[in-house]
Protein backbone atom coordinates (compact mmCIF):
# COMPACT_ATOMS: atom_id res chain seq x y z
CA UNK A 1 0.00 0.00 0.00
CA UNK A 2 1.27 3.63 -0.77
CA UNK A 3 1.17 5.72 1.91
CA UNK A 4 1.01 9.81 1.57
CA UNK A 5 4.09 11.35 3.15
CA UNK A 6 2.49 15.04 4.24
CA UNK A 7 4.99 17.80 4.22
CA UNK A 8 5.61 17.90 7.94
CA UNK A 9 5.03 21.61 9.46
CA UNK A 10 6.20 21.49 12.79
CA UNK A 11 8.95 23.98 13.03
CA UNK A 12 12.35 23.59 15.01
CA UNK A 13 12.30 24.47 18.38
CA UNK A 14 8.29 24.05 19.26
CA UNK A 15 6.49 23.71 22.18
CA UNK A 16 4.76 20.14 22.71
CA UNK A 17 1.02 21.67 22.12
CA UNK A 18 2.70 23.56 18.85
CA UNK A 19 4.24 21.10 17.39
CA UNK A 20 0.92 18.47 17.10
CA UNK A 21 -1.54 21.00 16.71
CA UNK A 22 0.93 21.63 13.96
CA UNK A 23 1.17 18.44 12.74
CA UNK A 24 -2.58 17.89 12.43
CA UNK A 25 -2.67 20.45 10.13
CA UNK A 26 -1.37 17.85 7.73
CA UNK A 27 -2.14 14.07 9.70
CA UNK A 28 -4.77 12.58 10.97
CA UNK A 29 -3.00 10.77 13.60
CA UNK A 30 -0.65 12.04 15.29
CA UNK A 31 1.38 9.81 17.84
CA UNK A 32 3.31 10.80 21.10
CA UNK A 33 5.56 8.53 23.45
CA UNK A 34 5.09 8.04 26.56
CA UNK A 35 8.51 7.24 28.67
CA UNK A 36 6.61 5.25 31.21
CA UNK A 37 6.38 6.90 34.87
CA UNK A 38 8.64 9.95 33.72
CA UNK A 39 7.39 12.67 35.55
CA UNK A 40 8.69 15.27 33.18
CA UNK A 41 7.11 13.84 30.13
CA UNK A 42 4.22 13.74 31.93
CA UNK A 43 4.10 17.22 32.73
CA UNK A 44 4.26 18.41 29.32
CA UNK A 45 1.44 16.40 28.46
CA UNK A 46 -0.78 17.55 31.08
CA UNK A 47 0.18 20.52 30.05
CA UNK A 48 -0.84 20.22 26.35
CA UNK A 49 -3.91 18.30 27.89
CA UNK A 50 -4.39 21.73 29.85
CA UNK A 51 -4.78 23.63 26.47
CA UNK A 52 -8.40 24.65 25.10
CA UNK A 53 -6.98 24.52 21.21
CA UNK A 54 -6.31 20.65 21.49
CA UNK A 55 -10.29 20.05 21.30
CA UNK A 56 -11.62 20.44 18.81
CA UNK A 57 -8.45 19.61 16.72
CA UNK A 58 -7.87 16.12 18.33
CA UNK A 59 -11.16 13.68 17.95
CA UNK A 60 -9.93 10.64 20.21
CA UNK A 61 -6.95 10.08 22.47
CA UNK A 62 -6.20 6.43 22.30
CA UNK A 63 -3.92 5.46 25.50
CA UNK A 64 -1.94 2.26 26.35
CA UNK A 65 -2.77 2.65 30.04
CA UNK A 66 -6.38 1.65 30.17
CA UNK A 67 -8.49 -1.63 29.33
CA UNK A 68 -11.02 -1.38 26.70
CA UNK A 69 -13.35 -3.69 29.16
CA UNK A 70 -13.86 -0.56 31.28
CA UNK A 71 -14.58 1.67 28.38
CA UNK A 72 -18.04 2.75 29.97
CA UNK A 73 -16.60 3.97 32.87
CA UNK A 74 -13.78 5.95 30.85
CA UNK A 75 -16.94 7.37 28.67
CA UNK A 76 -19.08 7.94 31.88
CA UNK A 77 -16.06 9.89 33.49
CA UNK A 78 -14.40 12.03 31.21
CA UNK A 79 -17.14 12.51 28.17
CA UNK A 80 -20.07 12.69 30.15
CA UNK A 81 -18.84 14.31 33.59
CA UNK A 82 -20.69 12.12 36.19
CA UNK A 83 -19.35 10.77 39.05
CA UNK A 84 -17.06 7.45 38.98
CA UNK A 85 -15.98 6.32 42.65
CA UNK A 86 -12.12 5.64 42.71
CA UNK A 87 -12.32 2.12 43.34
CA UNK A 88 -14.03 1.69 39.97
CA UNK A 89 -11.95 3.99 37.73
CA UNK A 90 -8.67 2.77 39.38
CA UNK A 91 -9.71 -0.88 37.70
CA UNK A 92 -9.22 0.90 33.73
CA UNK A 93 -5.25 0.85 34.42
CA UNK A 94 -5.04 -2.05 36.59
CA UNK A 95 -6.50 -4.50 34.85
CA UNK A 96 -4.64 -4.32 31.55
CA UNK A 97 -2.71 -7.24 30.32
CA UNK A 98 -0.06 -6.07 32.05
CA UNK A 99 -0.51 -6.70 35.32
CA UNK A 100 0.83 -6.79 37.59
CA UNK A 101 3.35 -4.09 36.91
CA UNK A 102 4.11 -0.76 39.11
CA UNK A 103 3.97 1.26 36.02
CA UNK A 104 0.78 1.05 35.90
CA UNK A 105 -0.10 2.31 39.20
CA UNK A 106 2.01 5.76 38.59
CA UNK A 107 -0.19 8.61 39.33
CA UNK A 108 0.56 10.24 36.08
CA UNK A 109 -1.85 7.94 34.25
CA UNK A 110 -4.86 8.49 36.88
CA UNK A 111 -3.84 12.56 36.15
CA UNK A 112 -4.38 12.27 32.33
CA UNK A 113 -7.91 11.15 32.77
CA UNK A 114 -8.54 13.37 35.75
CA UNK A 115 -7.06 16.23 33.37
CA UNK A 116 -8.82 15.42 30.05
CA UNK A 117 -12.81 15.18 31.95
CA UNK A 118 -11.21 19.06 33.85
CA UNK A 119 -11.13 20.31 30.13
CA UNK A 120 -14.33 18.49 28.58
CA UNK A 121 -16.50 20.26 31.25
CA UNK A 122 -16.11 23.31 30.03
CA UNK A 123 -16.78 22.63 26.37
CA UNK A 124 -20.03 22.40 24.28
CA UNK A 125 -19.95 18.24 23.33
CA UNK A 126 -19.14 18.55 19.83
CA UNK A 127 -15.13 19.28 21.09
CA UNK A 128 -14.67 17.38 23.75
CA UNK A 129 -12.45 14.85 23.68
CA UNK A 130 -12.85 10.92 23.81
CA UNK A 131 -10.36 8.92 25.01
CA UNK A 132 -10.49 5.64 24.31
CA UNK A 133 -8.44 2.30 26.33
CA UNK A 134 -5.91 0.55 23.77
CA UNK A 135 -5.47 -2.52 25.86
CA UNK A 136 -7.93 -5.28 24.61
CA UNK A 137 -10.79 -5.89 26.54
CA UNK A 138 -10.88 -9.15 29.16
CA UNK A 139 -11.80 -10.08 32.37
CA UNK A 140 -9.19 -10.74 34.97
CA UNK A 141 -11.82 -12.14 37.69
CA UNK A 142 -12.09 -14.97 34.51
CA UNK A 143 -8.55 -15.92 33.71
CA UNK A 144 -6.80 -19.05 35.25
CA UNK A 145 -3.77 -19.45 32.80
CA UNK A 146 -1.81 -17.23 31.15
CA UNK A 147 -3.22 -18.47 27.84
CA UNK A 148 -6.24 -16.30 28.47
CA UNK A 149 -4.39 -13.05 28.59
CA UNK A 150 -4.56 -11.48 24.88
CA UNK A 151 -1.10 -10.26 24.38
CA UNK A 152 -0.96 -10.46 20.64
CA UNK A 153 -3.52 -8.56 20.50
CA UNK A 154 -1.76 -5.51 22.30
CA UNK A 155 -1.12 -3.45 18.66
CA UNK A 156 -3.90 -5.20 16.78
CA UNK A 157 -6.78 -4.01 19.08
CA UNK A 158 -5.80 -0.18 19.40
CA UNK A 159 -4.60 -0.21 15.51
CA UNK A 160 -8.35 -1.36 14.82
CA UNK A 161 -9.73 1.57 17.01
CA UNK A 162 -7.38 4.07 15.49
CA UNK A 163 -9.03 2.59 12.05
CA UNK A 164 -12.45 2.91 13.37
CA UNK A 165 -11.67 6.47 14.31
CA UNK A 166 -10.25 7.41 11.12
CA UNK A 167 -13.66 5.53 8.93
CA UNK A 168 -15.61 8.13 10.87
CA UNK A 169 -13.71 11.21 9.96
CA UNK A 170 -12.39 12.04 13.65
CA UNK A 171 -8.39 12.38 14.40
CA UNK A 172 -6.88 10.63 16.83
CA UNK A 173 -4.04 11.20 19.14
CA UNK A 174 -1.98 8.08 20.27
CA UNK A 175 0.00 8.51 23.78
CA UNK A 176 1.53 4.73 23.65
CA UNK A 177 5.02 3.72 24.82
CA UNK A 178 7.56 4.72 21.89
CA UNK A 179 8.81 1.37 20.63
CA UNK A 180 4.77 0.97 19.89
CA UNK A 181 4.74 3.98 17.42
CA UNK A 182 8.01 4.07 15.51
CA UNK A 183 8.11 3.79 11.52
CA UNK A 184 9.73 0.46 12.12
CA UNK A 185 10.86 -1.21 8.93
CA UNK A 186 8.98 -4.71 9.77
CA UNK A 187 5.69 -2.74 10.39
CA UNK A 188 4.16 -4.10 12.84
CA UNK A 189 4.12 -1.56 15.04
CA UNK A 190 0.91 0.00 16.32
CA UNK A 191 1.50 2.83 13.84
CA UNK A 192 2.55 0.51 11.48
CA UNK A 193 -0.53 -1.30 11.24
CA UNK A 194 -2.76 1.64 11.30
CA UNK A 195 -1.29 2.33 8.47
CA UNK A 196 -1.31 -0.89 6.59
CA UNK A 197 -5.14 -1.13 7.56
CA UNK A 198 -5.61 2.40 6.92
CA UNK A 199 -3.33 4.15 3.87
CA UNK A 200 -2.89 7.18 7.02
CA UNK A 201 0.51 7.71 7.94
CA UNK A 202 1.07 9.14 11.65
CA UNK A 203 3.13 11.90 12.82
CA UNK A 204 5.70 10.31 15.63
CA UNK A 205 6.71 11.84 18.50
CA UNK A 206 9.32 10.38 20.74
CA UNK A 207 10.75 11.30 24.23
CA UNK A 208 14.08 11.96 23.73
CA UNK A 209 14.97 9.68 27.56
CA UNK A 210 18.74 9.56 27.91
CA UNK A 211 20.12 6.34 27.49
CA UNK A 212 22.43 4.63 30.72
CA UNK A 213 25.21 5.68 28.30
CA UNK A 214 25.03 8.03 25.66
CA UNK A 215 27.13 6.17 22.74
CA UNK A 216 26.55 9.26 20.22
CA UNK A 217 27.21 11.97 22.27
CA UNK A 218 23.77 13.06 21.65
CA UNK A 219 22.41 14.58 24.99
CA UNK A 220 25.39 17.34 25.01
CA UNK A 221 23.97 18.82 21.80
CA UNK A 222 20.69 18.96 23.34
CA UNK A 223 21.46 21.16 26.26
CA UNK A 224 21.26 23.90 24.47
CA UNK A 225 17.64 23.39 24.06
CA UNK A 226 14.89 23.89 26.19
CA UNK A 227 13.30 21.46 28.14
CA UNK A 228 9.64 20.55 26.41
CA UNK A 229 11.33 21.19 23.01
CA UNK A 230 10.07 19.38 20.20
CA UNK A 231 12.95 18.88 17.19
CA UNK A 232 11.42 17.30 13.88
CA UNK A 233 13.73 14.73 12.35
CA UNK A 234 13.32 16.41 8.65
CA UNK A 235 16.47 18.69 7.61
CA UNK A 236 17.66 18.46 11.26
CA UNK A 237 21.28 16.89 12.73
CA UNK A 238 18.88 14.93 15.07
CA UNK A 239 16.94 12.93 12.24
CA UNK A 240 20.52 12.23 11.01
CA UNK A 241 22.23 10.47 14.66
CA UNK A 242 22.01 6.84 14.94
CA UNK A 243 18.39 5.21 16.30
CA UNK A 244 20.88 3.26 18.38
CA UNK A 245 22.35 5.77 19.80
CA UNK A 246 19.06 7.40 21.39
CA UNK A 247 16.27 4.54 21.41
CA UNK A 248 17.00 2.00 24.10
CA UNK A 249 18.68 -1.96 23.87
CA UNK A 250 15.86 -5.03 25.00
CA UNK A 251 16.18 -8.74 25.79
CA UNK A 252 15.21 -10.78 22.75
CA UNK A 253 15.82 -14.19 21.36
CA UNK A 254 18.45 -14.04 17.96
CA UNK A 255 18.19 -17.30 15.42
CA UNK A 256 16.76 -19.36 17.97
CA UNK A 257 19.33 -19.33 20.27
CA UNK A 258 19.63 -17.89 24.35
CA UNK A 259 18.30 -14.25 24.63
CA UNK A 260 20.88 -11.83 24.60
CA UNK A 261 20.56 -8.20 24.98
CA UNK A 262 20.74 -6.28 21.85
CA UNK A 263 20.11 -2.80 20.10
CA UNK A 264 17.93 -3.57 17.41
CA UNK A 265 18.15 -0.01 15.97
CA UNK A 266 21.75 0.68 15.17
CA UNK A 267 22.14 0.82 11.02
CA UNK A 268 19.14 3.19 10.83
CA UNK A 269 18.72 6.29 11.70
CA UNK A 270 16.68 8.20 14.27
CA UNK A 271 14.77 10.12 11.15
CA UNK A 272 14.01 6.77 9.55
CA UNK A 273 11.82 6.12 12.29
CA UNK A 274 10.32 9.02 14.03
CA UNK A 275 9.36 12.31 13.02
CA UNK A 276 10.42 14.57 15.72
CA UNK A 277 12.05 14.16 19.47
CA UNK A 278 10.71 15.44 22.51
CA UNK A 279 13.71 17.17 24.65
CA UNK A 280 13.02 16.43 28.62
CA UNK A 281 16.07 17.48 29.89
CA UNK A 282 19.20 15.67 31.05
CA UNK A 283 20.10 12.63 32.76
CA UNK A 284 20.55 14.25 36.19
CA UNK A 285 17.11 16.55 35.32
CA UNK A 286 14.78 13.37 34.95
CA UNK A 287 12.48 12.19 37.80
CA UNK A 288 9.95 9.19 38.10
CA UNK A 289 6.24 9.07 39.53
CA UNK A 290 6.67 5.91 41.44
CA UNK A 291 3.12 4.93 43.36
CA UNK A 292 3.06 4.98 47.05
CA UNK A 293 4.32 1.71 48.11
CA UNK A 294 1.10 2.02 50.39
CA UNK A 295 -1.42 1.00 47.98
CA UNK A 296 -0.06 -2.22 47.96
CA UNK A 297 -1.05 -3.38 51.73
CA UNK A 298 -4.40 -3.42 50.75
CA UNK A 299 -5.33 -7.07 51.24
CA UNK A 300 -7.56 -7.59 48.48
CA UNK A 301 -5.25 -5.84 45.46
CA UNK A 302 -2.54 -7.57 46.99
CA UNK A 303 -3.68 -11.08 46.66
CA UNK A 304 -5.16 -10.44 43.45
CA UNK A 305 -1.74 -9.20 42.08
CA UNK A 306 -0.21 -12.52 43.76
CA UNK A 307 -2.82 -14.78 41.80
CA UNK A 308 -1.88 -12.90 38.37
CA UNK A 309 1.77 -13.28 39.10
CA UNK A 310 1.37 -16.81 40.34
CA UNK A 311 -0.81 -17.28 36.31
CA UNK A 312 2.25 -15.98 34.70
CA UNK A 313 4.69 -18.09 36.81
CA UNK A 314 7.28 -17.37 33.84
CA UNK A 315 7.25 -13.51 33.64
CA UNK A 316 10.35 -11.19 33.56
CA UNK A 317 9.06 -8.81 35.83
CA UNK A 318 10.18 -7.42 38.92
CA UNK A 319 9.49 -9.63 42.07
CA UNK A 320 6.56 -8.51 43.39
CA UNK A 321 7.43 -7.68 46.57
CA UNK A 322 9.84 -5.11 45.62
CA UNK A 323 6.60 -3.20 45.06
CA UNK A 324 6.20 -2.61 48.25
CA UNK A 325 9.76 -0.92 48.80
CA UNK A 326 10.24 3.31 48.71
CA UNK A 327 11.69 3.60 45.07
CA UNK A 328 14.66 6.44 44.65
CA UNK A 329 12.75 9.82 42.68
CA UNK A 330 15.64 9.33 39.96
CA UNK A 331 14.31 8.28 36.75
CA UNK A 332 16.01 4.85 35.68
CA UNK A 333 18.10 5.34 32.90
CA UNK A 334 18.09 2.08 30.01
CA UNK A 335 20.78 0.76 28.67
CA UNK A 336 21.76 1.37 25.32
CA UNK A 337 22.92 -2.39 24.38
CA UNK A 338 25.40 -3.31 22.01
CA UNK A 339 24.69 -3.50 18.03
CA UNK A 340 22.93 -6.07 16.65
CA UNK A 341 24.91 -7.84 14.22
CA UNK A 342 23.57 -8.89 11.19
CA UNK A 343 21.52 -6.00 10.05
CA UNK A 344 18.35 -4.11 11.20
CA UNK A 345 15.98 -6.48 10.74
CA UNK A 346 13.95 -6.62 13.77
Amino acid sequence: MNVSRPHPTTAPGSSLIEAVLAAFQAHRVVAIGDAHASQEVHDLLLTMLSDPRLYGTASDIVVEFGTAFYQDTLDKFILAGEPVSDACLRLVWRDTTQSPNIVLDSPVYEQVYRRVRAVNWTLPADMKIRVLAGEPPFDWSAVTSARQIPFPQRDLYPASLAGQSLAKGRRVLLVYGGMHLLHAPHGRTLTGLIEQETGVRAYVIVPLSPLATDPGGVFPRLAACPRGTVIPTAGTWLGQVSAGDILPGATRSVNGQAPEFVNPWCGMTFGQLADAGLYVGQAADLTAAWPDPAIYLDPVYWAELKRRDAIQAQSTRPPLDTFREQRPPAYPLPPAGPARSGGNDT
